[in-house]
């Protein structure tokens, strides 16, 4: 993981961003939120590697104001199939291989009567990684 965050990044930006997704820099600041970035490394001949990082603007913790902790995710392909589901890790992280195609990152939990939603819609492709930053709102 560390490897992946330290490359150098050569590769296409999606809606925004500057060219930090390698350096370990990306995703670090609410200006990154609700873009993607990909790299022209990782995954293999038919996958790509992907990298979320899920932030938020309303902190409940004082020592990672940014970071969504321990909340449940899907992505799911505009091609079909079974969503993959997993948790965010401790520093909001998700790190998984995914077949090329078109895909939508979701991820909610309920915060007393407003329910929180972080969604992010992107491309994975053969032979790249790609690193995501949706933010979570709670309206």
């Amino acid at each position: 993981m560390l490897l992946l965050l330290s490359l150098a990044c050569s590769g296409s930006t999606g809606t925004g961003g500057d060219d930090t997704a390698g350096s370990g820099e990306f995703c670090s600041t609410l200006a990154d939120g609700n873009t993607y970035q990909t790299l022209n490394s990782g995954g293999n001949g038919t996958s790509g590697d992907l990298v979320v990082r899920v932030i938020t603007s309303e902190s409940t913790d004082p020592y990672d104001p940014l970071f969504v902790a321990f909340k449940d995710y899907s992505l799911e392909s505009e091609g079909g199939g079974v969503p993959t589901t997993g948790r965010t890790s401790g520093d909001g992280l998700v790190d998984v291989l995914l077949g090329a195609g078109n895909w939508t990152f979701t991820a909610a939990y309920a915060r007393g009567s407003t329910t929180c939603l972080a969604t992010l819609a992107f491309p994975v492709d053969p032979n790249t990684t790609t690193y995501a930053c949706p933010v979570m709102d709670c309206p």
